[in-house]
């Protein structure tokens, strides 16, 4: 599922406690409207969350009729309790996803109504987090006007690369400082291995490597047990990648070598080699650097 789940999964798990009680060979047919109102949610999140009942086997959709199957189990229910909770995040996830995807290009133009029907946000909670997303200078709102995606020149790509070495430097540090029983090594352990399984297939996976960079540098930067790090992760990230911009005609070469860069990071992690983490980190984030150059305008 896309970066609503946890607003489609806390919709389905309602619906599936208003059907504990069907019984086989009743009729029971589900209405947009009518659910949409009782779970304050927009008709699109209805229309999403009864697709997923559907593949569950618990909804029959045909046209514009959604009849109930049989009643929910256990197993049916969608464990919510790591996930994405309040609207705030929810919406910033949501964009986020949209401009990591390239379905928001430089120059598009998009409504916080838009976004609020995609989300399953109200608008004023869409309008906040535009307003403060808005200071990092990718978006814009003329008046009167709807929201534009802008583009950043090579000042701004140079500021960002130097604000993150920064942070990144600085977390990887502390992260090597942590005591061997910590839970951490575990996770790098694991995220090594997902790292190895995509090199493996990697002409048919490169697409993974967003999801995979993110929960490295996630790791990395938890580290520094920052509050005010952490807040910048995301946003720090996204324009990084800044993938609406690159040029999809290096990416598989492109995300092979980030994936290459990753692996050797954290191999050097694992067995505890300082030199080994700072030179591999320097040579990920040059790297890095070079790319965000030639997407601000083909800069090199």
């Amino acid at each position: 599922m896309n970066v609503q789940s946890h607003l489609i999964q806390e919709t389905v798990n309602g619906i599936l406690a208003t059907l504990t009680d069907f019984k086989e060979g009743n009729t029971l047919v589900l209405k947009d409207n009518t659910l949409a109102k009782k779970f304050n949610v927009s008709r699109t999140t209805i229309r999403t969350a009864i697709t997923e009942l559907e593949k569950k086997g618990i909804v029959e959709i045909n046209g514009s009729q959604k009849r109930v199957l049989r009643a929910p189990l256990k197993a049916d229910y969608f464990d919510t309790s790591n996930s994405v909770s309040s609207k705030e995040e929810i919406i910033e996830k949501y964009f986020l996803d949209l401009i990591n995807h390239g379905k928001l290009l430089p120059g598009d133009r998009f409504s916080e109504l838009e976004l609020a029907k995609g989300s399953g946000c109200n608008t004023i909670t869409v309008r906040e987090f535009l307003i403060k997303f808005s200071r990092f200078g990718l978006i814009e709102k003329n008046p009167r006007a709807k929201w534009q995606m802008v583009e950043f020149d090579e000042k701004f790509a140079l500021e960002l690369v130097e604000f993150r070495r920064i942070l990144e430097m600085s977390s990887i540090t502390k992260l090597l400082a942590m005591p061997e029983d910590d839970p951490v090594w575990d996770e790098l352990s694991d995220l090594l291995d997902k790292h190895l399984e995509v090199l493996e297939d990697v002409e048919n996976r490169y697409t993974e490597l967003s999801e995979l960079d993110r929960k490295f540098h996630y790791i990395v930067q938890r580290a520094s047990d920052n509050r005010f790090f952490m807040q910048f992760f995301d946003v720090v990230s996204l324009i990084c990648h800044y993938h609406y911009q690159w040029n999809k005609g290096d990416e598989l070469e492109r995300n092979k070598v980030a994936l290459e860069e990753h692996v050797a990071i954290i191999t050097q992690l694992l067995a505890h080699n300082t030199s080994g983490v700072i030179t591999t980190m320097e040579t990920h984030l040059n790297t890095a650097r070079k790319t965000l150059l030639r997407s601000a305008h083909g800069l090199e």
